[in-house]
């Protein structure tokens, strides 16, 4: 699980939709939650999550409270954090703390996970929510600073946006006052105005640069398993056959001219690789700490146009070719090195700031917050839903 303590800079980026309504009407945890060939064990749940221990007690919420109270014993407009003077709101806070949640949550649901199989993980989300809560407030005191305080017009198109949204239908599940959900709305320009402010679309040697320190590359292979579907070794016979299989695919590679490699790759690929659905003759582009150590190191040790000799990983036998990167994936990338400067400035921001948090934050767990919120919106959801429709289904969190 080692990537999931990242996900709160999708929201700190700014792009943090105003999800006001319930965050448990569809299911994350549908689909298939296996991990692709490619995909790095490490970030998989170390066990089977059906040993967790017991499931958690169901949560009966009581519509006759307001969400927060319910969900945190807590109203709008008690104060959860003062930063550089600024107080944070309880309905805000909440909110950005439910984000977070909801985010890992649907993360975890990859590998079949809730939150509540990982307890551990409520001391993270609480300070994410910190963070979050400090970085917006933060970032509003920088465009008054900078200079970069939204135009009129920005203005407008939040008045918009506000007008088009159905914040009265909204408001019983995050039970969010006018002047936080405001916030909520504006926080995107202001983000957008600060990154403008303070960083630089990279030039061609600094976005290669960047490329180069994240690890960034393209590749397609051919994959030979010598595990079965439940990820058990083949028998040894099987997997000497799988071995001997890849050395003669290799031997016809190396024998095919350079302009005809990638053609040639392609039609073998399609025959005889085993990566399905990956086999995708257009490749695919990942970073460090992505693919199992064995294949990533044999990547990035090749030059683009070149192809590995025979990678073995606990998942099989592999053939790499080396692709250059598409445009498309730079242009994202030069957003992602802006976003990037953003957070270091935010973590020295962040670093300096006096943030004072009320007494109730010690006690609170994030975990039980999230699934006492999660039981709330399911029981306002399903009480709102015409007769007809069925039961709404919940987000899962236990």
């Amino acid at each position: 699980m080692k990537n999931w303590k990242r996900l709160p800079a999708l929201l700190l980026s700014g792009a943090l939709a105003l999800s006001l309504f319930a965050c448990t009407t569809a299911n994350p945890t549908s689909g298939d939650p296996s991990v692709s060939p490619g995909a790095d064990p490490s970030a998989s749940p170390s066990a089977d999550p059906s040993a967790s221990p017991s499931a958690a007690p169901e949560i009966v919420a009581d519509l006759t409270q307001p969400p927060l109270m319910f969900a945190a014993g807590a109203n709008p407009d008690d104060v959860m954090l003062t930063v550089d003077g600024v107080d944070v709101p309880a309905d805000l806070f909440f909110y950005l703390l439910g984000q977070a949640c909801m985010n890992t949550q649907q993360y975890f649901s990859y590998f079949g996970l809730n939150l509540a199989d990982m307890p551990d993980a409520a001391g993270d989300l609480l300070e994410q929510g910190v963070r979050l809560s400090a970085y917006h407030t933060l970032v509003r005191q920088k465009a008054a600073e900078l200079g970069c305080l939204p135009t009129d017009a920005q203005m407008e198109e939040v008045r918009q946006a506000m007008e088009q949204s159905d914040l009265d239908t909204a408001g019983p599940y995050w039970g969010l006052t006018e002047e936080s959900a405001q916030f909520i709305f504006e926080m995107t320009t202001y983000y957008e105005n600060v990154k403008n402010a303070v960083t630089h679309a990279p030039d061609e040697q600094e976005l290669n640069e960047y490329l180069d320190a994240q690890k960034v590359y393209r590749v397609k292979h051919i994959l030979l398993k010598t595990v079965d579907d439940s990820k058990q070794p083949l028998p040894d016979d099987q997997a000497a056959q799988k071995r001997a299989q890849a050395e003669d695919l290799l031997s016809q590679l190396q024998g095919t001219d350079a302009g005809a490699l990638e053609a040639k790759f392609d039609e073998l690929m399609m025959a005889h690789s085993e990566d399905n659905p990956q086999n995708n003759p257009d490749g695919y582009t990942t970073s460090s700490g992505q693919m199992v150590a064995p294949f990533e190191e044999a990547s990035l040790a090749l030059k683009e146009g070149e192809i590995s000799g025979i990678v073995e990983s606990e998942f099989g036998y592999h053939i790499i070719l080396r692709l250059p990167l598409t445009d498309e994936t730079k242009t994202q990338y030069r957003d992602s090195f802006q976003v990037d400067a953003m957070e270091d400035l935010a973590d020295q921001w962040i670093a300096e700031a006096q943030i004072t948090r009320a007494g109730a934050l010690d006690s609170l767990n994030a975990i039980d917050f999230y699934r006492r919120l999660s039981a709330y919106h399911q029981a306002l959801a399903e009480k709102d839903a015409p007769a007809q429709s069925g039961p709404v289904e919940s987000g899962g969190v236990g």
